[in-house]
């Protein structure tokens, strides 16, 4: 029985850009600016958010790759000697500047595909709403989406079911008509919570197809291939 679909909801790093590329160069940037020559300290705020300094990868279960960056920011300033909340707020935002974006695919034609089938898009991202829009922008692909939100913008933050049910919201849908797609438990737990029509995993993120696989109706490569699927199930 075909699946009535009218939106994809996606997840921005990890989905639609290529996660280390991104989030390994931020880590050590704040982290720098944050500790400076202090390597205890260093080390200290890397295992607080789950990333190894050594390897330049996140581990399981990191906040890096799972919350936002509020929750990463308060665990940093209960570590920090000396930085408040505030203090480390402004140090990530300004970091945020000037990161490289790569795309997972071509993302312009992939999303122009999905429009070509009736669908609105949207981004969900439990980065700040303007990284958000800055990344896609630079990316040359904001104006293809019909909605961007990130934990800061009242919808709360994923893995709750704010996000898909504000993007169902604006763009004239009900949850069950939407499909949430990304890389990591957080995301597929938001399309469950709000009880998208599908959760569809990707594997151009951190975590393997046996981190997800119990938590997705579907897992793919790479969004590259979501209008082709899309297209057997509508």
């Amino acid at each position: 029985m075909a699946t009535k679909i009218k939106g994809v909801l996606f997840d921005k790093d990890g989905t639609l850009f290529k996660y280390g590329n991104t989030w390994q160069v931020w880590c050590d940037r704040v982290i720098l600016e944050m500790a400076g020559n202090d390597i205890a300290l260093q080390y200290s705020l890397a295992d607080g958010c789950g990333y190894d300094i050594k390897t330049k990868e996140f581990t399981p279960g990191s906040l890096v790759v799972n919350a936002s960056a509020r929750e990463i920011n308060l665990v940093w300033a209960e570590i920090h000697p000396e930085l408040n909340y505030q203090q480390i707020e402004a140090i990530g935002v300004d970091k945020l500047k000037n990161l490289p974006v790569i795309p997972v695919c071509d993302l312009s034609d992939m999303l122009a595909s999905l429009k070509t089938m009736g669908l609105k898009v949207g981004c969900a991202t439990n980065d700040f709403e303007s990284s958000a829009k800055m990344q896609l922008e630079e990316a040359e692909i904001y104006d293809q989406f019909d909605f961007v939100c990130g934990f800061d913008s009242g919808h709360g933050a994923k893995p709750g079911p704010g996000m898909l049910q504000a993007f169902a919201e604006q763009c004239g849908m009900a949850a069950a008509e939407a499909v949430m797609v990304g890389d990591s438990t957080h995301d597929l737990h938001c399309g469950q919570s709000a009880g998208a029509a599908l959760c569809i995993g990707v594997l151009t993120g951190p975590a393997k197809a046996e981190d997800i696989q119990d938590h997705a109706d579907v897992i793919l490569g790479s969004i590259e291939l979501l209008p082709e699927y899309l297209k057997r199930v509508m």
